[in-house]
């Protein structure tokens, strides 16, 4: 009868075997011949080794704890990211029990990137082989019997059979698969970080647990999504809000490594993780509240973010990203029903491709010098598109085209990503970072036109108000084309997030600040103007108080990109873009919120498209209730537009062209096209595009 363990002493002494038997694999590896030529692979065999040395064993492998609450979801132990999975039990009569957790394990969370499964007691090991849908027997094997029952269960894997069969089982994996050699595209991506999914649960419940519900980040973040999803539940806001903030994490740690400055964080993934290392900004706020959380909470995001990092690591950095690299990740992340339910659809490629297409052969015109606005841009596959379009088809300088494409969007995430992806873009044109900050910025499109500014916190909110009336008493800017404009806000941006850092730092910076900008002499009038507002900010005692007590009580610094964003908003009217490509919100006007925003935007929709047309067009005073929340963008859009400029706008079918004749949410669409003597193409979309059951048509346009 051989003796009995407990489990975690024998997750110790496997995890001791283990990393033993990895060292030797690496130094074999090191070592062989054919694989000399293999430069990448090599670099990743040296790298993997540093990490032995230096003990950073959790990089390499986990060992997954097991809650305090609730179900186990993990296996005990995984290699490399899950390649290799581990389930430890400690009697042999539970080894079945244990293929069967092994496989619900594989199933859930790495079902595209295992290759062996293994169930154990220290002494019995069995082996299985992966096929993408099932464990496949490989063989059982037994340790040194006599040392596992004199209290080793190290000694008992060393020396026997067991050790030679882990070793090349080990070697095996690292050689014939892609582990460590992973390209950086949308697949590989969500087989990758698919399994840090498994945090969501245990985050979920600390962040109601410790009172996050209530803290001044979460109310904002909730403000935003009851804006236009009333019916989303408070748990599955919760949900989504610990899911979001996971997969910007991995936004951030994907960004560092397309930029292959992941070498330079191993020390501390959290730099990775919080994209400190990006020199950009992509982070709203929301998204980083962890940060001056519970230590509870910090202890799960530093867990969720080694593991993250150490997935990041199976990936060759030197291979271009692919562009979409989230959207994968992202709809298996989070359920299709809550997704559907915040609106939160991608648009496929070909539609957009088609309505690009549709919209130069129609009015005969192209992207290069325009400017282009998707103001609801979601990940920013419209801005992507748009940019290549420019750049590729139409001759534009790439710098020139990432500084005159602009994206907004209300959720702190979609921001991120779509940051994240032009960024990506202009990275795979030119094979460089970006020169600057991309013009993606966070907020309410309707904003302005409702006057409901989005919620904010009441720290940040004086910082705006206070910056906001800087700049427009700044006369220079009078004298900026809107190409001009455009480029003072993310010379703003960037200079803010610099002095935002150094601030958090050094408390003592902005006197060196004072000195420092009063030196700099302005290239142009765009200089000039961001020198007078940096100056004007920093001589405001209270401002810079305010700022400085800002970054002390949450935590982080990332405060640039709402402050720049609001002053976005409000300069809309003056930038007037010739393009816009989006595909708006679809909401019924008679399901609108029971809110202030709701009674905000039916009373816009009164004002401005129902009563002027009341007289002129029958039945239009109906049209309120059977429009759509897609036609108050279509026209803000409008109205903001160049004129002669274009559109191309997605909405629901019945809104625009439908094979049925009636509808009264048609009449709102022509009162509007009416309004501002456009001229274009209503295109029925067949098939259901966006998969949720909705008719989908297309509007090409030309405003007069």
């Amino acid at each position: 009868m051989p003796r009995e363990y407990g489990h975690d002493e024998i997750v110790t002494d496997i995890d001791k075997a283990l990393i033993d038997i990895i060292n030797e694999v690496l130094n074999d590896l090191h070592q062989n011949k054919n694989l000399r030529n293999d430069i990448i692979f090599l670099s990743k065999i040296e790298q993997l080794k540093n990490l032995l040395k230096d003990k950073r064993y959790e990089l390499i492998r986990r060992i997954n704890r097991s809650p305090a609450e609730g179900v186990k979801e993990r296996p005990d132990i995984e290699l490399f990211g899950g390649y290799i999975v581990i389930e430890v039990k400690t009697k042999d009569n539970e080894l079945k029990g244990g293929e069967e957790q092994l496989k619900n394990y594989i199933s859930k969370y790495y079902r595209d990137v295992a290759k062996l499964g293994i169930v154990t007691t220290g002494l019995k090991w069995v082996i299985y082989n992966w096929d993408g849908k099932d464990l496949r027997y490989a063989g059982t094997y037994i340790g040194n019997e006599n040392k596992y029952n004199m209290g080793s269960i190290y000694d008992s894997i060393i020396k026997s059979d067991v050790h030679k069969t882990l070793h090349n089982l080990v070697k095996n994996v690292l050689i014939q698969s892609d582990a460590y050699r992973l390209t950086p595209n949308p697949d590989n991506i969500f087989k990758a970080f698919y399994p840090i999914i498994a945090y969501v649960n245990e985050l979920t419940e600390l962040i109601t647990k410790e009172g996050i519900t209530e803290k001044a980040l979460y109310k904002s973040y909730k403000e935003i999504l009851l804006r236009i999803y009333s019916g989303i539940k408070d748990d599955e806001l919760t949900r989504l809000f610990a899911t979001h903030t996971l997969l910007q994490m991995i936004v951030n740690i994907v960004l560092t490594g397309a930029f292959e400055r992941l070498e330079s964080t191993i020390a501390e993934p959290l730099k990775a993780c919080d994209g400190e290392l990006l020199d950009i900004d992509i982070t709203v706020p929301h998204l980083m509240w962890w940060r001056d959380a519970s230590n509870n909470i910090k202890s799960v995001m530093r867990e969720a973010c080694e593991d993250a990092f150490g997935r990041a690591l199976l990936f060759n950095w030197k291979s271009p990203v692919v562009e979409d690299v989230f959207s994968h990740l992202y709809e298996d992340f989070i359920n299709r029903d809550l997704r559907y339910k915040i609106g939160e659809y991608y648009t496929p490629w070909w539609l957009i491709e088609f309505m690009i297409h549709h919209l130069k052969t129609r009015f005969n015109t192209d992207f290069k010098n325009k400017i282009v606005l998707d103001p609801a841009c979601g990940s920013g596959r419209f801005l992507v598109r748009a940019f290549y379009e420019k750049v590729n088809k139409d001759g534009e300088n790439p710098e020139k085209a990432y500084y005159s494409i602009i994206g907004l969007d209300i959720l702190p995430l979609a921001v991120a990503i779509a940051r994240a992806e032009l960024m990506i873009a202009y990275n795979k044109v030119k094979g460089e970072k970006p020169p600057g900050a991309p013009l993606i910025f966070w907020g309410d499109f309707l904003s302005n036109v409702i006057r409901l500014e989005t919620e904010l916190i009441s720290e940040l909110k004086y910082i705006i108000d206070m910056l906001t009336s800087i700049v427009w008493s700044i006369d220079e800017l009078n004298n900026l084309s809107k190409h001009e404009l455009i480029m003072f806000l993310t010379r703003l941006e960037s200079r803010l997030a610099d002095i935002f850092k150094k601030i958090s730092r050094n408390s003592a910076y902005i006197k060196e600040t004072k000195n420092e900008i009063d030196s700099i002499k302005p290239i142009d009038l765009i200089n000039k103007a961001v020198k007078i507002v940096i100056m004007k900010m920093v001589e405001d005692s209270k401002l810079i108080n305010e700022i400085s007590k800002l970054i002390q009580m949450y935590g982080n610094e990332i405060w640039a990109i709402p402050i720049v964003s609001y002053i976005f908003i409000k300069f809309l009217g003056r930038i007037k873009p010739e393009i816009v490509l989006t595909n708006p919100p679809w909401l019924k006007l008679s399901e609108l919120p029971d809110s202030e925003w709701g009674d905000q935007v039916s009373s816009y929709v009164r004002k401005n498209i129902v009563n002027p047309f009341k007289n002129e067009i029958m039945r239009i005073g109906k049209a309120g209730y059977g429009g759509d929340l897609s036609l108050v963008f279509l026209d803000v859009i409008l109205s903001i537009l160049e004129p002669k400029g274009f559109v191309g706008i997605v909405l629901p079918a019945e809104q625009s062209y439908s094979p049925n004749p009636h509808g009264v949410g048609k009449l709102l669409t022509y009162a509007i096209l009416k309004k501002y003597n456009c001229e274009g193409d209503a295109i029925f979309i067949r098939g259901d595009p966006f998969k949720h059951g909705g008719i989908t048509s297309v509007l090409i346009l030309r405003r007069g």
